[in-house]
C-alpha cells in the first residue's frame, strides 16, 4: 500500500477546512465538525463534481439538500434539545425552505412523510442509519438523511474532543455511533499518511490505523483498489480476509474533497468492488437508495 506524497501545507490547511474539522494540535484521536461552515463547503464541493457527471443530476439534488442544511445548521437553536427529538425539528424547517423548490416527484415524497406520527418517523430514521430500509421509506430518505444530519453534526460541534475516547481500531463513530462513510488519507506535515475515518451522520472523524482492515483487523491481506484511468481520489481498501470494502480519499489529489460529497461521486468504484464480492463497511446516507 503507497503511502500519500507530502502536499504544501496552505492545501492541508484547506483540506481540513474542506472537511469542516476544527483546528487542533495533530495528529488528534478525535475531530469534531464545525457545523458553520461544513454543509456550505460540501456544497460547494458537489457544485464542482456535478458537471459532466454521470450522476450529475443527483449531485445537484444533494447540491440544492447540503445548502439548505447549510443555512439551518448555521442558524441558533430556539431551544436545546437532544439529537433524537431535535432531529424531527429539523425536518420540518427543511420542509419549509425547500418548499417550492423541489422537482414535483421530490415534494410529493417530502409531503408524504408521516408528519403527525413521531414514532414512524424515528422508525424511519433507524433504519434508514441501520441500512435496513423498506422499498416504501426509499423516495423520501434524502430528506430524513438530511435532517439526521444537521441535528447530529450541530450536536458533534458542540463536544470537547479531549473528553471523547477513539481507540486506533474503532470501527464505528466516538459520538453518535454511526458507520464511516469513508477514510481521508492525509498528506504533509505530521499527517502525512493518517487516516482518519468520517461518521457519514455526525461528521466527526476519527483516527484509525492504516495498518489494519477497519472490518476485521487484518492486515496482511488488504490492497488498494481505483478505476483504471482514474485520477480523483477516490480508492476502495479492501480486505480479502473478510471480503469487505471501505472507500478512502486521497488529500494530496483533492485537497478540497469532502468525505460524503466525493463518496458520492466516486459510486462507480462501489459497483466495481461490489461486483467483485467485497461487501461495504461504510454507509453513505444519501446513497441509501442504491442499496
Amino acid at each position: 500500500m503507497t503511502q500519500p506524497t507530502s502536499a504544501p501545507a496552505a492545501d492541508i490547511a484547506d483540506a481540513m477546512a474542506a472537511a469542516g474539522l476544527q483546528p487542533g494540535r495533530s495528529p488528534a484521536p478525535v475531530r469534531l465538525p464545525d457545523p458553520g461552515v461544513l454543509f456550505q463547503r460540501r456544497a460547494d464541493r458537489l457544485r464542482r463534481l456535478a458537471p459532466g457527471h454521470p450522476l450529475s443530476a443527483w449531485l445537484e439534488f444533494v447540491t440544492l439538500l447540503s445548502e439548505t442544511q447549510h443555512a439551518l445548521a448555521a442558524a441558533p437553536l430556539s431551544a436545546p434539545a437532544t439529537p433524537q427529538a431535535q432531529w424531527r425539528r429539523d425536518l420540518e424547517a427543511l420542509r419549509k425552505r425547500l418548499r417550492g423548490a423541489l422537482p414535483i416527484p421530490a415534494a410529493e415524497a417530502l409531503d408524504a412523510l408521516p408528519w403527525t406520527d413521531a414514532d414512524a418517523l424515528d422508525g424511519l430514521a433507524a433504519r434508514l442509519t441501520a441500512g435496513a430500509l423498506r422499498p416504501d421509506d426509499l423516495a423520501a430518505t434524502p430528506f430524513v438523511a438530511a435532517a439526521l444530519q444537521i441535528a447530529w453534526t450541530r450536536h458533534a460541534g458542540g463536544l470537547d474532543a479531549s473528553g471523547i475516547a477513539a481507540p486506533a481500531t474503532a470501527v464505528t463513530c466516538p459520538v453518535c455511533g454511526g458507520a464511516p462513510v469513508a477514510g481521508v488519507i492525509h498528506a504533509g506535515s505530521d499527517i502525512s499518511g493518517l487516516r482518519y475515518l468520517h461518521c457519514g451522520l455526525c461528521h466527526t472523524a476519527w483516527h484509525h490505523v492504516r495498518s489494519a482492515c477497519v472490518s476485521c483487523g487484518e492486515g496482511n491481506r488488504i490492497s488498494l483498489r481505483a478505476i483504471e484511468g482514474a485520477d480523483g481520489p477516490a480508492r476502495a481498501e479492501t480486505c480479502d480476509a473478510c471480503q469487505s470494502h471501505l472507500k478512502l480519499l486521497l488529500a494530496e489529489k483533492a485537497p478540497d474533497l469532502d468525505p460524503v460529497a466525493d463518496d458520492l461521486a466516486s459510486f462507480a468504484l462501489d459497483v466495481l468492488v461490489g461486483d467483485g464480492g467485497y461487501a461495504p463497511i461504510g454507509l453513505n446516507l444519501f446513497l441509501a437508495q442504491a442499496g
